[in-house]
């Protein structure tokens, strides 16, 4: 487009902050317009994956968690960070038997697919969460969630979390990103 904003140019770049989740930077840019501007940035600690999983009768495996950064209990998917070097499919059906014990029966191009990506939130920082849909989930072994990590379970209709996401009860972009590519894949 030859109406886009141009670019800024980073000048320097100020680590301030460190942990296992997550990192803040202070860039020093250069503007459009010449002037100088500090801009904060958060660095999440890798890659994001997440899985929509669907049982034999067709309903979708959702997770209630307290979420302490919004100071709720949300809705969302199975799903987490990639190791170093992890394949993103293999991250995200590791995460999805670590946190819910269930798995496909079956990993093969019809029951898992590639959805699409989101960035968590562009404005703050480069963090970007990987969607899987996956289909015939199984429980097949016990949960192996974090310290942190206190979930609950819930199978739910199709037309439940459709209804959920346009209620805005379902605000979380992973879980809205999830339902807008099955959307457009005519899979909900």
């Amino acid at each position: 487009m030859t109406n886009d904003p141009a670019a800024w140019q980073t000048l320097n770049t100020n680590a301030v902050y460190r942990s296992r989740w997550t990192g803040v930077s202070i860039d020093t840019v250069l503007l459009p317009n010449g002037a100088s501007y500090e801009y904060t940035r958060i660095e999440r600690a890798g890659v994001g994956v997440g899985v929509i999983g669907f049982n034999a009768a067709g309903e979708l495996l959702l997770e209630r968690e307290y979420r302490h950064g919004v100071g709720e209990v949300v809705w969302q998917i199975p799903g987490g960070l990639a190791d170093e070097g992890e394949d993103l499919q293999a991250a995200g059906l590791r995460e999805l038997r670590e946190e819910t014990g269930y798995a496909p029966t079956v990993v093969d191009a019809t029951t898992v697919r590639y959805c699409g990506s989101v960035w968590d939130n562009p404005g703050m920082g480069t963090a970007v969460s990987h969607i899987y849909r996956v289909r015939g989930l199984e429980a097949t072994a016990e949960t192996h969630t974090d310290a942190g990590e206190f979930v609950t379970l819930h199978w739910v209709k199709p037309e439940w979390l459709k209804q959920a996401v346009r209620s805005g009860e379902i605000r979380d972009r992973v879980v809205v990103a999830a339902v807008a590519y099955l959307l457009l894949e005519g899979e909900l």
